[in-house]
């Protein structure tokens, strides 16, 4: 689960009781106050910080980035620095004042701060705390998501861990019991098989094509051509010769001797319904006649 998501999600909460214990733990531990000086007229800091938090009415997103600014502050203060009774009350308004300022177009102005705080500090005082706050970041006020993340960790932890569980739960129960997964596989075989079987006839009837594609290929090589004597023969067939709407015997006037060179009769099927037209032109031998057109 991203740090981003949980961060989302924390920012759409209210303010809590627990967030302002938390904000007053990390204020304590920026800076060292003697135990007299704990002890004065000062409200307790998770109290003023509740008063704030009521009079201004911040929200979450901007009330816990200060978990930013005080965490670089506690690296800037020297250990060895301790403050007086009202330090932490400042150094927590300042880190607000800040971030509000630094998140928002428009936030209350210092007089207004001041007026929060119910007669601790005055205007001056808060003028004054955030110009040493400044001062103390460097004018820097930039943070990353991954300061924030690191800042809000002890926040983040339990909506990651919840929202781990919460997708986990989803993708148990969506999950395909073993029926449904037997039955898709059933159908993908069976979707498979029928479909190898409608795709046989297509290459039965391919290879069926060509083989005999390639049989008539080959019987018309083995055709034997007409020589071109028997060309010239058929130049004298009769002019009274039957015709037939299916075939036609052509009679020639060969000698014996020229039939007996003849292996087998030659037959010609043209499959014209009609007769052949014969040609008005006087015939001359050695002249191609119209009966060669059907031996293309």
């Amino acid at each position: 689960m991203s740090d981003l998501e949980a961060l989302l999600l924390f920012n759409r909460k209210r303010v809590s009781s627990e967030m302002l214990e938390f904000l007053a733990s990390t204020t304590n531990s920026v800076i060292q106050v003697p135990e007299d000086q704990g002890k004065s007229a000062a409200p307790a800091l998770v109290e003023f910080i509740r008063g704030l938090v009521v009079q201004s009415n911040v929200q979450t997103p901007t009330l816990m980035s200060t978990t930013v600014y005080l965490t670089k502050l506690r690296s800037i203060i020297p250990a060895n620095v301790h403050g007086i009774e009202t330090t932490r009350h400042r150094i927590f308004l300042g880190c607000l004042i800040v971030a509000a300022k630094n998140l928002n177009d428009s936030s209350p102005l210092n007089r207004h701060w001041a007026s929060y705080t119910n007669g601790l500090l005055d205007t001056r005082e808060v003028n004054t705390l955030e110009r040493e706050l400044l001062e103390y970041f460097d004018w820097n006020l930039r943070f990353t998501t991954q300061d924030l993340v690191m800042s809000l960790a002890p926040f983040l932890a339990p909506i990651k861990a919840q929202l781990l569980a919460q997708k986990q739960e989803l993708l148990y129960f969506n999950l395909p019991t073993l029926q449904q997964s037997k039955a898709s596989s059933y159908r993908n075989d069976v979707h498979s098989r029928s479909s190898s079987n409608f795709s046989l006839p297509s290459l039965v009837s391919s290879n069926t094509m060509s083989t005999i594609s390639t049989k008539d290929s080959r019987d018309s090589r083995k055709t034997p051509l007409l020589p071109e004597s028997r060309s010239r023969q058929m130049n004298r067939i009769d002019e009274d010769s039957s015709y037939t709407h299916t075939q036609y015997q052509i009679k020639t006037t060969t000698p014996r001797s020229e039939k007996s060179r003849m292996t087998r009769p030659i037959i010609i099927k043209t499959g014209l319904q009609t007769p052949v037209e014969q040609s008005s032109q006087p015939r001359r031998f050695g002249i191609r006649s119209d009966w060669a057109s059907i031996f293309r």
